[in-house]
This record gives C-alpha cells, sequence and structure tokens, in this order.
C-alpha cells in the first residue's frame, strides 16, 4: 500500500472516490484497503492519529474511516481536527473500546456512523460508506444550487430594486423568498414582513383556488401570464397581472417561481365601465341612424344608403330662436315680448 502517492498519480483519482482509514493495526488498514480497492475507491492508510491528518490535510480526501485509540494523536483529537477544517467530510468511527461514553461524544461530534470492532461483516461497513458519501453528495449540490441561487438573485435584485413593476420569489411551497420594495409597496406591507409568509395570505378566497391552478401548470410550462386579485393591508382589493417564470435545479425540477406584478386595478375599472357603457348603448340603439362620416350619407336599409339632402325632403326647416336664448342674448327685446304676450292674453279673458 503506498501510503503517500505522487501529486501525479493521485490527480488521475476522482475525488469522490477518495477515502482514509486510520487504524494503528496494520492488518486491519491492509484488510480494510483491499476491500475498498475492489468496490473502486483510492484508499489511503495512516497507523496513527498524526500520519492519519498529514495525509488528510495533502489529499483531498472525502471520507475518514478511523479508530477512537490511535498513537501520537488519538482519534478524538483526530475528528476535531478534520472537522475545524472541513465540516462537509464524513467521518466513521470504527472501535473496539466500545464504552457507551465513546460512543456517544463520537456522535455528538458529528460522526456518521461507529462500527464496533473487530468488523465481521464488512458489507455492512460498506454499506454504511457508501450511504455517508452519497448524503454528502447530495448535501453539496444543495449547497450548490443555493449559491448558484444567491448569485442569481444578487444580479436580479440589482435590476428589481430599480423598476416600477413589482417582482417576488416564492418556493414550491409558495412561501416567499423576496419582494422587492415596488410589490411592498403596492400591498402596503413592510420590507421585512414578507419573506416567509405565504402567497395565500394575500390572495382573495375566491381567486385562491385558480391562482394555484394557474401556479401549478408551472412544473410543466416555462412562463406563464394571468390575472387575479390580491388583497392590500388596507382591506382594498387589487387587481393585478402576474408574469410568472418557473425556476429550476439543475435536473430541471421545479423550485418555485419568480413573478413580475403590474398592478391593472384602475384598468380594470376602466374595462367595468366600458362594458357598462356598451350594455347602456346597446339598450337604447334601437333606434339609431347610421351616418357617414366622410360624405354623411344615411343608411335607410342594410346596404343601402341615400344623401342627407334627399332624406329630410320631406321636412321643411325655418329658423328661430328658442326663449333661453332670446333671454341670454336680447334681453330686452325677450321682456318686451313676454310683456306683449302677457297683455294679450288678458284681453281674450276680458
Amino acid at each position: 500500500m503506498d501510503l503517500f502517492p505522487s501529486d501525479n498519480a493521485a490527480a488521475l483519482v476522482p475525488a469522490q472516490n477518495r477515502i482514509l482509514i486510520i487504524d494503528d493495526d496494520p492488518s486491519v488498514c491492509h484488510g480494510l484497503a483491499g476491500f475498498f480497492e475492489d468496490r473502486g475507491f483510492r484508499v489511503f492508510t495512516a497507523e496513527d492519529g498524526q500520519s492519519g491528518l498529514d495525509i488528510f490535510f495533502s489529499q483531498d480526501i472525502e471520507l475518514v474511516l478511523t479508530d477512537l485509540r490511535l498513537p501520537k494523536t488519538d482519534g478524538i483529537d483526530v475528528m476535531k481536527a478534520i472537522q475545524d477544517h472541513r465540516d462537509d467530510v464524513p467521518i466513521i468511527v470504527m472501535s473496539g473500546a466500545g464504552e457507551k461514553t465513546d460512543i456517544i461524544k463520537t456522535l455528538q461530534m458529528g460522526a456518521k456512523d461507529y462500527i464496533a470492532k473487530p468488523v465481521t461483516d464488512l458489507d455492512i461497513l460498506g454499506q454504511a460508506v457508501e450511504k455517508a458519501l452519497e448524503i454528502r453528495r447530495l448535501s453539496l449540490e444543495n449547497k450548490r444550487y443555493r449559491l448558484q441561487l444567491e448569485k442569481s438573485e444578487k444580479k436580479y435584485r440589482t435590476i428589481t430594486e430599480n423598476i416600477a413593476e413589482g417582482v417576488f420569489t416564492l418556493d414550491s411551497n409558495k412561501t416567499f423568498l423576496y419582494a422587492n420594495q415596488a410589490f411592498c409597496q403596492m400591498v402596503g406591507s413592510a420590507r421585512h414582513d414578507i419573506p416567509g409568509s405565504k402567497l395565500s395570505d394575500m390572495v382573495l378566497p375566491d381567486s385562491l383556488k385558480a391562482l394555484n391552478d394557474q401556479i401549478h401548470h408551472l412544473k410543466t410550462e416555462t412562463t406563464r401570464r394571468f390575472e387575479t386579485q390580491l388583497l392590500h393591508t388596507s382591506g382594498q382589493q387589487l387587481h393585478v397581472e402576474l408574469a410568472c417564470t418557473s425556476m429550476l435545479d439543475n435536473a430541471q425540477t421545479h423550485q418555485g417561481l419568480i413573478a413580475v406584478v403590474r398592478d391593472i386595478t384602475d384598468t380594470v375599472r376602466l374595462r367595468e365601465k366600458y362594458k357598462h357603457f356598451l350594455h347602456h348603448i346597446d339598450a337604447r340603439s334601437n333606434n339609431v341612424v347610421p351616418i357617414c362620416a366622410s360624405c354623411k350619407n344615411i343608411r335607410i336599409r342594410k346596404g343601402e344608403w341615400q344623401a342627407i339632402e334627399a332624406y329630410f325632403s320631406t321636412i321643411a326647416f325655418s329658423h328661430g330662436i328658442c326663449p333661453d336664448c332670446m333671454q341670454e342674448h336680447f334681453p330686452r327685446e325677450h321682456d318686451r315680448i313676454i310683456a306683449k304676450e302677457r297683455r294679450e292674453a288678458a284681453s281674450k279673458d276680458e
């Protein structure tokens, strides 16, 4: 067994296959090394705690198997030194001491498992190692995803804080992760109150099912645009348009959404007024006479138009002035005519 492989050899080994075995019994190191090498791992061994730490700090070790009773540096100190340096590396303790206090202490320190020596079933140890490495892999993937998300958030927050539209993000449980100042002002909430709250808390009950249905479609669609109703903190009803985009992880699995929000309350009110106007016009438009906006011809029936002079040819017109206009523009003449009419009416009564 090569305890100290060259740098070139180490560079050829996949990082996820590198494990370190620390045990003061050479036969244990040799037997475990052969077992794990047969499973595709690159194995490093050490027969005392200090040598084990030297190897750990010089190699990209992914998992450590260690005894508790070690010369030079004992297993507890080895665990502490490893976790202080890299707390993402799983540690499995193998020990023949078997004292309850040792087991509890190692597990409290973060050991992923405790295997009693002598190890009679290597398959159990192999399964423990593979399980610990799988948990580590998933943890690192989750960490990388969070870092990518944080980088993305920094980019879009710079943009979203300077636009007029509201912007917010939700996780897969429809819990707010972020909201820009424009959205906070739109719904009347303080900036620190929104993250961690539920979208359902500010959606009108009548709109909640339809909103959930729209969001559900984002699990299979990239983007979606729809209208819904939110509730302002004052109790006022807000009509908004949401343009939602699904947030996906590296496996293209839906992790939440980012939404751009536009307040269309005034637009909806005008829309309703227009509908009412059209209904009102339709109810009173039975006697409407269509007139051409250009030549002023009048449609007398479908497909047949008539000149305006011909249309009114049976009506005689004369000019005059109504009493109201007479009083406004010619008050003295108006008063004279009224007085005359009264005299004539009085003489008839006599």
